[in-house]
């Protein structure tokens, strides 16, 4: 069943309608897209430029297209809402757009280095080219795309401004006014892609144009994607927003990048890259950021390096040295001696470019960027020049803010290659104040430079000075969540054992943390930090496995993390915490018994997890008495409910806690094991009401199956069952079928739970009515509520005076939405027929009422709809859209309906999906009343364009076209001559109005061409004109010789825009004379197909095999056809369709 309100399937659909106030055709919409069109033109070719233009690592001069060096990186996405899990992506085709059921604002983060610019430059350039290659992505949706790197916007005040000064060409005749009219208008699909927003210069100002729009104090109906670090998200925007978090290279990722941008497939190259990372896995883990690992890809194809790295700060200095080498020795003549000595001073002695990038990164406002000829004077042209040459200093055309108003408001600004450069320049600055006085370093150092988001400032300052790295980890003291950052700094210290024992002292004797989101560089450093320290007897206070925990190895004694690194001998562990929330599995008996045994000094174990399942309870003879006489406190908390502690002594799990803020609730869920009902029934429902604990909610989600005849317990589809709860609050049963009797004896195991104030019903089929006398009085005295929700805006109670349902509450978000299908019951009709009356009686919103395939007539006088079962429903003074589907509707019945939807006032549409409509409505017989209203009558056809009814002259028009979908028109021979006239009007109405005809098949129907080559003639007569929109054409089961071939490839000669001929299991010449073959087609690029023969050779006029049964319409995206067209006409797997051989007659 679909529907066009929310909540259904088609909710996406009738969302995008009520964009679309007016006709493609009118004026207004045509200069309106005239001006999309030239601001699109422009934005191309600034984008197309600025995508060829990537330069992987500084020391490569020579410019490369983004689609020729992009690699997939790792990408995980959060939905909005606190609670959700982050889930795997597989490709940046996934990124959401801000469609429907998704956030409007998604922020890509990482952390520096892992591709997040190189990634907002790949959906540039897919959204360019989104016209000319296969796509998935969500950007094909995407009308106005505009990409702006915020690093250059400091002191531009509009996003209007913005676009024009950086993104249009200077004679441009587009102004501000012409991209605020565009960025303001509802139907047109913005998105808007801000990069690096951690570099952004006015972020830190309250009064900046991304912040009202991140706030939506501005344009809030545009989508928006957001670049920034992980440290660096904007405020307000924390559960608001949709997240994607960059997670880097894998060892997949490292290979591909290798194959295709570095070796160019020399596999023997390949290897030898490829082989130094199974060999250093330190290495392995720093290049997890693209950025490093491109770095180090190409250094190591070029030269021979030293792989034994054990340090960021290692890894980067042999880097720089490299980009040094590089330049030096690609010079055409071999450098004299002073040459040599000034190359490597350049290379040494580089204070002030240090000291220019500290003070860059402690200003208040991070100023990332220097004007060009004020840089030069300081660093020495020399200088300059020697670092421009290699790359590490990079110039860029930036807005001028000073002079915003002049024709050419630019400057040119030098800055560092990547933001970890500059914090790699200014840790030696860094490292000097530390070491001479460290005493004249601002008390709010930490707070100017803040260690969240320049953590390398402060790693590579460990890495480059023992000294200065004592200093660092005292600073990191004075902030809180810095103990990771503190472990990474701990691994930048290579030598001086002693300071590292101290070191790891330090850290283990604060929390230590291992989250499922760190790197696998800081989950390793972890790991090692922890272990150090159990190897040395230094006590570790607590560590914290968040989210990562996976299992226990009893057979290797080990905790295994999801990352499938392993912790062992964690003999000086005390206090460990499992953080498994979403995580499903059980810890068994004998590996909580082996974790316990090999952390020898644990004195608390304890597990938070909403799933993660422990033992019911452990026969004490089981447990070794070494374990006893250490009394470890062992707590399980069941996610938002009660903590519990198992007993050495018996054995069992008890009531240790309940937090203050958690009242208890229950759910109970049909899918979920027998253990987890067990667990939820045994320990939480039975152990809270014996202890006198408040059970706030119980919910039983599809697992509720009847209640005992004696009314004392419920029983559960699993064959549990759950006793009176005397404590019990709240019952809620979801997706059940109840009938009468097993509503009352509901009532009487409710009646016999004291506390209980409130049962709810939700999603669950109940009687329209209850007999008030088989109520149970005590219940009246009570006054317990018993509700309903419906799930379509309405929330219902029982009155127990007369058995009825009435309306109780209408949510604040939502209003009535109705759907009464053909196949529903008998029950669930009368009941939506119940909820309309109520809705229109107590004067609620009813937003949508749809009739799929249960609409039959409308009465006489013009005052119910009959549906299909016999019922009606009367005149509703609150409806606002009717939607009629899978219905055949004639010029009379239309007539009726327009006379029904008269009476309801409120009625502002009226749509028809996927019927049989009238082509033309006599618009003398449609009321006035309608178009003084200004009632829209929508008709969607369900491929891809929805037509308005015109009331002047009872013609239908375009409306709209869907988004998701492209338009195609199928005519087959079976179909009635009604629906073949309306393929053709669908047909010239796209022509004319310049939509784009993506495909149109003839399934069985085509008949011949007119002698002139102008229209196709159909078996039933009618004739399909030259389409000049139409791409891609279909002709099946059809006899064509050579004389019928050439006449269709003239009809195709007036498709200017047709590029794809395919005949489906149709008979064609085995050769064609290419003389005959017009010349534009060659020009026009139309390729002709046909499964049997292959394609067509117009120079040599004979088929060839195609070898990718892909392309016959990858570009197709309408759900069904190409789906159709594979399976019917070329069924059997690729491989044997590719084994299959030429037939004989075209061999010939």
């Amino acid at each position: 069943m679909e529907t066009v309100f929310p909540g259904g399937v088609r909710s996406q659909h009738s969302a995008s309608l009520e964009g679309f106030p007016e006709g493609v055709r009118s004026q207004h919409s045509a200069s309106l897209e005239e001006s999309k069109k030239k601001l699109n033109q422009q934005l191309k070719t600034k984008y197309l430029r600025l995508t060829k233009q990537v330069r992987p690592i500084p020391f490569i001069k020579d410019t490369r297209s983004i689609d020729k060096v992009f690699t997939e990186v790792g990408m995980n996405y959060k939905p909005v809402g606190e609670d959700e899990p982050w889930q795997r992506m597989n490709s940046h085709h996934e990124i959401p757009m801000g469609t429907i059921g998704q956030s409007r604002i998604n922020i890509i983060e990482g952390d520096a280095g892992y591709g997040k610019s190189m990634l907002s430059l790949r959906l540039v350039h897919d959204w360019c080219t989104r016209d000319q290659v296969d796509q998935c992505s969500q950007l094909s949706n995407i009308d106005i795309l505009i990409h702006l790197n915020l690093r250059q916007l400091g002191g531009v005040a509009s996003i209007y401004e913005a676009i024009v000064k950086c993104l249009l060409p200077l004679d441009s005749s587009i102004k501000e006014s012409d991209v605020k009219q565009l960025l303001q208008n509802e139907d047109i699909r913005t998105l808007l892609l801000f990069d690096a927003y951690d570099e952004y210069p006015d972020k830190d100002k309250e009064d900046n144009f991304v912040s009202h729009i991140l706030q939506e104090k501005l344009l809030q109906h545009v989508k928006v994607l957001l670049t920034t670090r992980s440290s660096c998200i904007p405020e307000g925007c924390d559960g608001l927003t949709g997240r994607i978090k960059l997670t880097g290279f894998d060892g997949r990722a490292r290979e591909d990048y290798v194959r295709k941008v570095v070796t160019k497939g020399d596999e023997e190259a390949t290897q030898k890259i490829l082989t130094q990372f199974n060999t250093n896995a330190t290495l392995a883990d720093i290049c997890q950021a693209p950025l490093l690992f491109v770095i180090y890809a190409h250094s190591a194809h070029k030269a021979e390096i030293n792989i034994d790295f054990r340090s960021v700060t290692e890894f980067f200095r042999c880097m720089v040295k490299c980009f040094h080498h590089h330049i030096r020795n690609k010079a055409q003549t071999k450098p004299t001696a002073e040459e040599q000595a000034q190359f490597q001073k350049f290379e040494d002695n580089h204070d002030t470019l240090d000291r220019l990038a500290y003070e860059a990164l402690c200003a208040e406002n991070q100023q990332l960027t220097w004007d060009r000829d004020i840089c030069a004077r300081k660093l020495g042209k020399e200088f300059y020049k020697r670092h421009t040459d290699i790359g590490i200093l990079v110039e860029e055309e930036v807005i001028n803010s000073n002079i915003l108003s002049q024709p050419d408001p630019y400057k040119t600004e030098v800055r560092l290659f990547h933001k970890l450069a500059c914090e790699w320049y200014a840790a030696h600055y860094f490292v000097k104040r530390l070491r001479s006085s460290p005493s004249s370093l601002p008390e709010n150092l930490v707070d100017l430079m803040d260690p969240s988001e320049l953590q390398h400032v402060y790693r590579f300052a460990c890495g480059l000075d023992t000294i200065a790295a004592r200093q660092v980890l005292d600073l990191l003291k004075q902030k809180r969540d810095c103990n990771s950052l503190a472990v990474l700094c701990a691994l930048e210290q290579t030598d001086e054992a002693g300071d590292v024992l101290d070191t790891v002292r330090d850290l283990v004797s604060r929390d230590v943390i291992i989250g499922e989101e760190d790197s696998r560089l800081l989950q390793r450093t972890t790991i090692e930090l922890v272990q150090r320290a159990c190897q040395d007897e230094i006590p570790v206070s607590r560590l914290q496995l968040k989210m990562c925990f996976k299992r226990f190895d009893v057979t290797s004694s080990c905790i295994v993390l999801r990352s499938d690194f392993r912790l062992a001998n964690l003999k000086t562990l005390q206090v460990l915490h499992i953080q498994a929330k979403y995580t499903d599995g059980e810890i068994t008996r004998d590996e909580l018994l082996g974790l316990l045994q090999t952390c020898e000094g644990l004195t608390e174990l304890r597990i938070d997890s909403r799933s993660f399942l422990l033992p019911l309870s452990i026969p004490p003879e089981t447990i070794p008495p070494s374990l006893k006489r250490r009394n470890i406190n062992i707590l399980y908390v069941r996610w938002r409910g009660l903590v519990y502690r198992l007993s050495f002594e018996h054995g069992q799990w008890e009531i240790h806690d309940q937090p203050a803020d958690y009242p208890l609730v229950v759910n109970i869920h049909q899918g979920h094991s027998q253990l987890e009902q067990e667990w939820c029934l045994h320990q939480e429902l039975m152990m809270a009401a014996e202890a006198g604990v408040t059970i706030s909610t119980l919910r039983l989600i599809g697992s509720f199956n009847t209640v005992a005849d004696n009314s004392q317990s419920i029983i559960l589809t699993s064959g549990l069952t759950i006793p009176v709860l005397l404590t019990l609050q709240k019952l809620m049963i979801e997706d059940s079928n109840i009938n009468q009797e097993m509503f009352i004896r509901i009532l009487s195991y409710v009646k016999e739970c004291p506390q209980m104030t409130t049962l709810r019903f939700e999603v669950s089929q109940l009687p329209d009515v209850v007999d008030p006398e088989q109520i149970p009085s005590q219940l009246k005295q009570r006054g317990l509520e018993v509700l309903y929700d419906r799930e379509n805006g309405l929330v219902y109670r029982l009155s127990f005076d007369h058995g009825q349902w009435e309306i109780h509450d209408q949510r604040a978000y939502s209003s009535l939405d109705v759907v009464i299908d053909q196949s529903d019951s008998q029950l669930e009709q009368e009941w939506c027929l119940q909820e309309l009356k109520m809705a229109a009686e107590a004067d609620v919103r009813i937003r949508g009422l749809a009739l799929s395939g249960s609409f039959n007539t409308v009465a006489d006088n013009g005052q119910s709809i009959i549906l299909t079962s016999g019922r009606t429903i009367p005149v509703l003074q609150t409806l606002q859209v009717l939607e009629i589907q899978d219905t055949n509707i004639n010029q009379e019945m239309f007539i009726r309906l327009l006379s029904y939807v008269k009476e309801c006032p409120q009625m502002t549409r009226l749509h028809f999906w996927k019927s049989q409509m009238p082509d033309v409505v006599d618009p003398e017989q449609i009321p006035s009343q309608l178009k003084q209203r200004g009632l829209k009558v929508l008709y969607d056809r369900g491929n891809g364009l929805v037509y308005r009814l015109s009331f002047d002259h009872g013609q239908w028009e375009i409306h709209d076209q869907h988004a998701d979908q492209s338009f195609y028109v199928e005519i087959d021979q079976g179909q009635s001559q009604l629906e073949q006239e309306w393929c053709l009007q669908e047909l010239k109405m796209a022509a004319e109005a310049g939509v784009t005809i993506c495909a149109l098949l003839l399934g069985v129907s085509f008949n011949t061409v007119a002698d002139n080559g102008q229209s196709i003639i159909l078996t039933s007569g009618l004739t399909i004109p030259g389409l000049p929109t139409l791409q891609e054409l279909y002709i099946e089961e059809t006899n064509i010789n050579q004389e019928m071939f050439i006449k269709i490839l003239s009809y195709v000669k007036e498709c200017p825009q047709m590029t794809w001929l395919h005949f489906v299991d149709s008979q064609l010449p085995g050769v064609v004379d290419p003389e005959q073959i017009p010349s534009q087609l060659k020009q026009q690029g139309l390729e002709v197909h046909s499964w049997k023969h292959g394609y067509l050779d117009f120079e040599t006029g004979r088929w060839k095999l195609s070898d990718r049964v892909a392309k016959i319409s990858s570009r197709i995206v309408v759900k069904g056809l190409y789906q159709r067209i594979l399976s019917t006409n070329f069924g059997g797997s690729e491989e044997t369709r590719q084994a299959q051989e030429v037939p004989p007659e075209v061999d010939g």
